[in-house]
């Protein structure tokens, strides 16, 4: 039997990583178990979590800043006393192994699972490492990186380029199920517009401001974030949701195009499916670097928030939907930017360090 805790948290972007290993583990041995040690906030990890019916902990943490914030001083104590709640709940779990895939509640669990001398593993999803990420990467026996690039963050003795897992579900997304489920229109552009976990306010009022014109030529999903409606009524070409999760992948299936923020899950999702997508980053974030590179590679369409307007938006939309060409080469080259079965080799790494 083996034990594995989990922590990340904040968006359902850092847990994803973390369940599809877990998930994995569980079904080699029925008898092994999974914690998951999270944020007592953060909506989409619970829903996510819930799904898998792994244990569950939640510590109090602070958020980690790069910048001058008053808030910091507060937030150093909120992580304290999540060092100290860690060190409780690990050891009463006697885990043989923690793995964290950023996010700031990740930090001090794995603190607390050093101090246990327990095994700890890391992956870092995004192209430049996390703050949570740096702050540990001394501590690990084991990290993994999604990009190549990547290995140059960390000491190379230890590390190694795996790519990032996808949700299993994803190879048995159905789009006649999205179609039918959602009373979508067979023969109009379906365009799904990804606020992410936590919403996208600036995102979805700029949607808000275009869609008058954009049902003129195409239907919409538009998956607003929790609490972050906006101010208008479902219809026949229109629907919008807080937060979707099992029925998720049915819809990116069947999206001729995909309107989303730049972080990594969703980009292995859009690679995994081979979508076309207008790619627009949270601004000075690290999902600006993840969106330079696909621009880079010319796999996406990217708009820098700096340059986002609904006119500019409409049009982006528009360009790509009546442009067979350049939905195919977005389609070719972003299914290229990930190396496959990622989710198999970091499970048989995870392994690997438990035998050692």
């Amino acid at each position: 039997m083996i034990k594995l805790v989990i922590s990340g948290g904040g968006t359902a972007g850092s847990v994803m990583p973390l369940v599809t290993i877990a998930s994995k583990l569980s079904r080699l041995n029925p008898e092994n178990k999974v914690l998951f040690i999270g944020t007592r906030h953060g909506h989409a990890e619970r829903e996510i979590i819930a799904r898998y019916n792994f244990y569950s902990n939640k510590i109090f943490c602070g958020k980690l800043r790069r910048y001058f914030d008053l808030r910091n001083l507060f937030d150093v104590f909120l992580t304290l006393v999540g060092f100290f709640q860690s060190l409780v709940i690990l050891a009463k779990f006697k885990p043989d192994v923690i793995m964290g895939a950023g996010g700031y509640v990740s930090v001090p669990v794995i603190w607390a699972a050093w101090l246990l001398r327990k095994k700890i593993f890391i992956h870092q999803q995004d192209l430049k490492p996390s703050l949570s990420n740096i702050l540990v990467k001394g501590l690990a026996d084991k990290i993994t990186v999604s990009f190549k690039k990547s290995l140059n963050y960390f000491p190379l003795s230890k590390t190694s380029w795996t790519g990032n897992p996808v949700r299993e579900d994803l190879e048995t997304a159905d789009a006649e199920l999205a179609y039918q489920k959602y009373s979508l229109k067979k023969g109009l552009p379906l365009v799904l517009i990804i606020g992410g976990s936590s919403g996208a306010v600036f995102l979805n009022s700029i949607v808000l401001s275009c869609l008058p014109k954009l049902l003129e030529f195409c239907q919409v999903v538009h998956i607003t974030g929790f609490g972050k409606k906006v101010a208008m009524e479902n219809s026949e070409r229109f629907k919008q949701f807080e937060f979707i999760t099992d029925d998720l992948v049915h819809l990116m299936k069947a999206s001729d195009l995909i309107v989303s923020r730049a972080g990594l899950s969703v980009i292995t999702e859009l690679s995994f499916l081979k979508k076309p997508a207008i790619i627009i980053p949270i601004k000075d974030s690290h999902q600006e670097d993840n969106a330079l590179f696909l621009q880079e590679e010319n796999a996406a369409c990217v708009i820098f928030q700096s340059q986002l307007s609904p006119s500019i938006l409409l049009g982006k939309i528009s360009g790509i939907l009546n442009d067979k060409n350049a939905q195919d080469i977005y389609s070719q080259n972003i299914s290229r930017i990930f190396k496959p079965r990622a989710s198999d080799e970091i499970l048989d790494q995870l392994l690997s360090l438990i035998k050692k």
